[in-house]
């Protein structure tokens, strides 16, 4: 290693928005025998902040995955490379990288991913690490993300298509890429959880990994309807009347309240209501009715709100998913007292 007293100043970027990376200059790493794949150690003296070399290369138990590019199209090795990561690798090497439009295409699913970030590159190929630790994951904060930005895309979307706005709800749509990326990260917690036992994903002992999982799943399932809701909000021929909009913003309300609910139960017992369901039962009901009324009235624009409805009354029934996969960890718990 080099000594050098100049300071190297950097600025802490935000990755992903849960990740604080540091860039090193390459010259200057080279100089430190530092090179993708080296392992650092960070330590806290006083008002400095102190970095070591660790073991360089691979560390014991590290996943790589090898995608070879050649004669495929840019999607499928797109979609290598994401399995990879949503599989728990640690390393995925891109090898045979022939067009501009497989590389482009990679670095686009690379950018796509929490904490996948490509390490190195030349003319035929690239390396990808991911910079998080399985260990550091907790599922209940990104479910939580994930359910904040979900209920604002369902509720913003809604509001959309009452105001027949399709530039926001344009605007809302494109959010579903953030619920994908927090999704894939969970899946990957949910992968390694597969292989390592000790990767336990949440602070909940009662629940499992595919718990958190399955209750992720049904927030992304929900994001994509709120997506849907948004791009129909721009197709309509103008407002809604008042009283089918107030019965679609109401519904809605009552969706994404079932929902809540269940998430709430599902993570913390003592919140659980047994009567979630029957009231998601009733609001289904509720949601048939208004679907009928709809038909009667004839409205120009009446098969596209009848599309929100529906989207709507998918929101409830999965909901209903979490609130029985809260109901079974329950009984799963009396089972082992």
């Amino acid at each position: 290693m080099n000594e050098n007293t100049e300071p190297i100043e950097r600025k802490v970027q935000l990755t992903g928005g849960s990740t604080y990376t540091v860039s090193l200059p390459k010259d200057w790493a080279g100089e430190q025998d530092i090179e993708p794949g080296s392992l650092v150690n960070l330590y806290s003296q006083g008002d400095q902040l102190v970095m070591t070399q660790g073991e360089s290369g691979p560390t014991e138990g590290e996943h790589i995955s090898t995608v070879t590019a050649a004669d495929n199209d840019p999607a499928t090795v797109a979609h290598s490379v994401a399995s990879a990561y949503i599989a728990g690798c640690d390393e995925v090497r891109i090898e045979e990288l022939r067009t501009a439009e497989q590389r482009r295409a990679i670095v686009r699913t690379i950018r796509s991913f929490v904490g996948l970030e490509v390490m190195s590159e030349d003319n035929e190929g690239m390396v990808a690490r991911t910079m998080l630790d399985a260990g550091t994951l907790s599922a209940e904060q990104t479910l939580a993300q994930i359910e904040r930005t979900t209920m604002e895309m369902h509720e913003e979307a809604v509001k959309a298509v009452v105001d027949a706005d399709g530039e926001v709800g344009a605007g809302i749509a494109r959010q579903d890429d953030d619920v994908d990326r927090l999704f894939a990260l969970v899946s990957r917690g949910f992968q390694q959880s597969l292989v390592d036992p000790a990767v336990t994903m949440g602070e909940r002992d009662a629940l499992t990994p595919f718990e958190y999982y399955m209750a992720a799943r049904q927030l992304e399932r929900i994001a994509d309807h709120a997506e849907k809701i948004a791009t129909i909000a721009g197709r309509l021929d103008g407002q809604p009347p008042e009283e089918t909009a107030t019965d679609l913003v109401s519904l809605a309300d009552r969706s994404r309240d079932i929902v809540g609910r269940s998430l709430s139960g599902l993570l913390d017992p003592a919140s659980r209501t047994g009567h979630v369901i029957a009231d998601a039962e009733e609001l289904l009901d509720d949601i048939e009715t208004t679907d009928q009324q709809l038909y009667e009235r004839g409205l120009a624009d009446g098969y596209l709100l009848g599309l929100v409805l529906d989207s709507v009354e998918r929101t409830v029934q999965y909901g209903i998913n979490v609130a029985e996969a809260g109901l079974q960890a329950e009984h799963r718990g009396d089972a082992s007292t």
